[in-house]
């Protein structure tokens, strides 16, 4: 895949979410490497500074390349 992209799938946006789909919203999400998600999920820790670094650098990347992706389908 051009983007490094491994896998499309359609539906599961979530379901803090999923409710907008009615309203004709598109929705779509970036899943990352989710080795140590659970390690601050639903914690005290679980806060924009519990976030190292580079994985948010890398994260960010990622949508950014989604973003210009679908720009130019588009």
């Amino acid at each position: 895949s051009p983007y490094g992209c491994r896998e499309w799938t359609q539906g599961g946006s979530g379901a803090d979410v999923g409710q907008i789909t009615d309203e004709g919203a598109v929705l779509m999400g970036y899943r990352g490497d989710s080795q140590r998600y659970f390690d601050y999920h639903h914690t005290a820790q679980d806060n924009i500074e519990s976030v190292h670094p580079r994985e948010l650098e890398l994260g960010s990347a990622s949508m950014a390349a989604l973003m210009y992706y679908l720009d130019q389908q588009l």
